[in-house]
């Protein structure tokens, strides 16, 4: 990406309102399964989506509720390339949806009375790891929701975890788990869940790392880490040793207001979501700002606490807008 492509620039209006796009798209099945005509059938067939804003959504999915398709405060997300888009909510499900929004299917996490997941990843061979943030583990299932294995415990030990946040995977097929409460570290482990070591566990760039919500693996095996509660985004050799810094608190470009999220594009370029800063930034490698998208608000093209973002097919960014129980879609 070079400058800030048309379709990513802050407007100070939406072209249409959200609650007439609701009224004129939204259909129920007898099986009370919730519809939203996208208005993007060139997804479908291949072509270039037309925009619903002029800040470039182009889809919108999900609404308030706790039937298919529909989200009570979704709040983590993973998109496959070419494929699925998984959603957790804060009511224990995991929601599987076609790369329009069209609902697939759904399956509960096994406990829920202690807390919810935050983070989910899907592994290079399509398993899905689930970060099962209050019950101190990762969880593995199957894209229909068949468990296939758990790892982690309970603690401040080796292999242990205390608030698991994020997964990640090297070309190697190590295993990186990010978390906090106390830990805010960053644990490596082998591809048949055997703990490794510990990165990240100390001082880095004058702050120790507190609440790493999200972690992703690049192109060139290093490592970005979203340091929720600095303000900042870390890139880190994959054994902890730092090289780059980016963001501090503000409003401004590459400041930031708890980066949540982050995912790196095919190209390399890195995608940071704001929870309290309501957008989305994109940074090279180098660290320089090259876009940035969204604001505060109902409407399409608006986001109220993001949660997540993730890439999927064709350059599209689904970005989990929580607090108007949503999942938009950007062309980026």
């Amino acid at each position: 990406m070079r400058g800030q492509p048309a379709a990513l620039r802050l407007t100070k209006s939406n072209t249409r309102n959200y609650s007439t796009y609701r009224s004129e798209n939204i259909t129920m099945s007898s099986a009370g399964k919730l519809t939203i005509m996208l208005g993007v059938i060139g997804l479908v067939c291949g072509c270039e989506p037309p925009a619903l804003t002029e800040n470039g959504v182009v889809g919108v999915f999900g609404s308030v509720g706790l039937g298919p398709g529909a989200f009570s405060y979704p709040r983590a997300i993973a998109a496959e390339r070419d494929g699925s888009v998984f959603v957790i909510d804060k009511n224990g499900r995991v929601q599987r949806f076609d790369r329009d929004g069209r609902f697939e299917h759904y399956w509960r996490m096994p406990e829920t009375d202690k807390g919810k997941p935050v983070g989910i990843s899907i592994h290079p061979d399509g398993r899905i790891f689930v970060a099962d943030t209050h019950y101190h583990r990762v969880m593995i299932f199957d894209r229909e929701g068949t468990t296939l294995g758990t790892f982690g415990r309970h603690g401040r030990g080796d292999g242990e975890f205390i608030l698991p946040t994020d997964v990640a995977f090297d070309a190697k097929g190590f295993i990186y788990v990010s978390e906090y409460g106390g830990n805010d570290r960053i644990s490596k482990w082998s591809s048949d869940f055997s703990f490794v070591s510990v990165i990240a566990d100390s001082e880095i760039d004058g702050a120790r790392i507190n609440r790493p919500s999200a972690i992703a693996i690049d192109a060139e095996q290093t490592l970005w880490v979203a340091d929720a509660c600095n303000h900042r985004v870390l890139r880190l050799t994959l054994d902890g040793k730092h090289l780059l810094t980016i963001g501090k608190f503000g409003d401004g470009e590459s400041e930031m207001r708890y980066p949540y999220d982050l995912s790196i594009s095919d190209e390399q370029t890195v995608m940071v979501c704001e929870y309290e800063g309501n957008r989305l930034q994109w940074f090279d490698t180098a660290g320089r700002n090259v876009a940035t998208w969204g604001r505060s608000g109902r409407g399409l093209g608006e986001l109220s606490g993001p949660w997540g973002a993730s890439y999927g097919p064709d350059g599209l960014v689904y970005v989990v807008d929580a607090m108007n129980s949503r999942i938009q879609i950007v062309k980026r």
